[in-house]
C-alpha cells in the first residue's frame, strides 16, 4: 500500500525546507512553499543553491504557520523573523526571471536584504510575487490556469524512498532525499514505479500533468555538510538519461482539490493511474 511518508516545504526558493506532518494543497503549490525568492541587487536575476550552495548554512525554522526564523550556521548573526504574510507596501516593482518566466516582484523587508547581503555577502533582496500576478505552468505539459510560484517550473516535486533506495545500491557514499528537495516522498511502491504514472489520488487531492524531473548540479551537494558527493552526478549521467537530462522523481500539477484540501503524512495514495507500467 503506496503511503505519504514526508511532506517537505521550502517557504524560501533554494534555502532548506520545513518537514510538516501535513501541509494544505493550492493550485500553485503547498501553502508557503517557494513563497519567496532571493534576488541580487546588482543585475536583478534569481540566486540559487546552484551558485550559491551556502545558502545549505541557513537554517529554516517555521515557528507558526504565519512566522520563519532563519539562523546562519555560519556567520554570527542575530536570527532573523520572516513573516509569512506581510502586507504589501507601496514599493518598488522588479522584473526578475525565473528559468524562462518573467515575473515581476516588491521587496519584502529592507532588515531582510540587509540579512541576506550579509550573509552572501552580495547585495540582494528577499521579494515575492507582487498580488495577482500568475505565472503558467508550461503548456507543453500542463493545462491552462494550472499555475506556480518561484519553484523551478511546477507546483509539487514527488519523489519514493523505493528509487532512492535503489541509487543508493550503487553509490559508495549515500545519498539522502534532502538531496532531491522533494514535496512529497512517497513509500512503498516498486523503484522507478512512478515514471510510469499520470495521475494519483491522496486524499481524493488528485495531482497530474506529470513531467519527469530534470536534475542539474546541485543533487551532489550534502546539505548539512556542503560537501560534494563526487559519484553521484558521473553515475546518474550514465544511468538516469532521459532526453539527454539526468531524470530522477516527478514535477506535478493539482488536478482536483478536495474539500479538505489537506495531505498528511501517513496518507494513503491511490488510484494510480499508469502507461506502460512497469
Amino acid at each position: 500500500m503506496k503511503t505519504v511518508s514526508k511532506i517537505i516545504i521550502y517557504p524560501i526558493k533554494s534555502l532548506n525546507g520545513v518537514s510538516l506532518p501535513f501541509a494544505e494543497v493550492t493550485s500553485t503549490g503547498f501553502k508557503n512553499d517557494r513563497k519567496f525568492m532571493l534576488m541580487s541587487y546588482v543585475d536583478k536575476k534569481m540566486i540559487t543553491l546552484r551558485e550559491f550552495p551556502s545558502l545549505y548554512n541557513i537554517k529554516v525554522n517555521m515557528i507558526n504557520e504565519d512566522l520563519l526564523q532563519l539562523e546562519n550556521k555560519a556567520k554570527n548573526q542575530l536570527p532573523l523573523s520572516v513573516y509569512l504574510n506581510p502586507p504589501f507596501q507601496d514599493s518598488p516593482i522588479y522584473r526578475v526571471n525565473v528559468w524562462d518566466d518573467a515575473i515581476d516582484v516588491q521587496s519584502v523587508d529592507k532588515i531582510a536584504d540587509d540579512w541576506f547581503s550579509e550573509a552572501l555577502g552580495i547585495p540582494c533582496m528577499l521579494v515575492r510575487m507582487i498580488p495577482d500576478f500568475f505565472r503558467q505552468v508550461d503548456l507543453k505539459y500542463a493545462k491552462k490556469g494550472q499555475g506556480v510560484l518561484f519553484a523551478d517550473g511546477f507546483p509539487y516535486l514527488i519523489c519514493t524512498s523505493t528509487s532512492l533506495s535503489l541509487l543508493n545500491k550503487h553509490l559508495d557514499k549515500k545519498v539522502s532525499m534532502l538531496h532531491f528537495r522533494p514535496n512529497i516522498v512517497i513509500d512503498n511502491s516498486e523503484p522507478n514505479e512512478e515514471k510510469s504514472w499520470t495521475s494519483i489520488d491522496i486524499n481524493t487531492n488528485i495531482f497530474d500533468s506529470f513531467k519527469p524531473c530534470a536534475r542539474c548540479q546541485v543533487i551532489s551537494i550534502e546539505p548539512e555538510t556542503m560537501a560534494v558527493n563526487e559519484q553521484i552526478l558521473p553515475f546518474m549521467a550514465k544511468n538516469y538519461i532521459e532526453n539527454k537530462k539526468i531524470i530522477f522523481g516527478l514535477n506535478a500539477c493539482l488536478k482536483f482539490k478536495s474539500v479538505k484540501n489537506i495531505i498528511q503524512v501517513g496518507d494513503v495514495v491511490t488510484n494510480v493511474t499508469q502507461t506502460n507500467p512497469i
